[in-house]
């Protein structure tokens, strides 16, 4: 549920660039990575070592926890408000500071956990498999990308009591926000 006021700061935005950023860099690097694999493999009988060890246990963790969380950043999370918009208005900032607050418990617990498999994967010097190619500094994204949204989440409970919640529906902020004004268009009557 997106929260009532829509500017975003440059604080916000450079938020934004922090995580989208890396996660573009690294997909472009694996994109090539992987293309190169192929044809060196394809056409001259010679791929490069351990291209799906690196891609599965580096390029794919990286990608899926900034994933996680730029869609928090951004609000995009699966969220199913039918019963929530039949709540009384009043109510509706302090139903979601709740559950932004029992998510952020639950992922502060994930970072905790996560925290412990990293240190025990480090121990043990996990490796990709049989191969020589390192494996246990991933483990670290996990942690870290949950403490991140920790944080996230109680920003967002913080958010939700302080400035309470828009009346309009997830589709219709993201649409709104797609579009880019919150003033009602021709181009956003077309789209619905």
């Amino acid at each position: 549920m997106p929260p009532s006021h829509s500017h975003r700061s440059r604080w916000s935005q450079a938020g934004d660039l922090a995580i989208e950023v890396p996660a573009v860099i690294v997909t472009f690097v694996m994109m090539v990575h992987v293309t190169l694999n192929a044809v060196l493999r394809k056409y001259f009988g010679s791929p490069i070592d351990y291209t799906l060890e690196i891609t599965q246990y580096w390029y794919m963790p990286i990608l899926a926890f900034l994933g996680f969380m730029a869609a928090q950043r951004r609000g995009q999370h699966i969220a199913a408000d039918l019963i929530f918009q039949m709540l009384p208005t009043v109510s509706r900032r302090f139903v979601l500071a709740f559950f932004y607050l029992v998510a952020a418990v639950l992922v502060a617990a994930l970072a905790k956990f996560g925290w412990g498999e990293a240190q025990f994967a480090r121990e043990i010097g996990k490796h990709a498999g049989i191969t020589p190619v390192p494996a246990w500094q991933p483990y670290y994204l996990a942690p870290l990308a949950f403490g991140v949204m920790t944080l996230q989440f109680l920003h967002a409970a913080y958010t939700a009591i302080r400035f309470g919640v828009a009346e309009e529906s997830i589709e219709e902020a993201e649409l709104n926000e797609f579009i880019g004004t919150d003033e009602p268009t021709e181009a956003k009557e077309a789209l619905r």
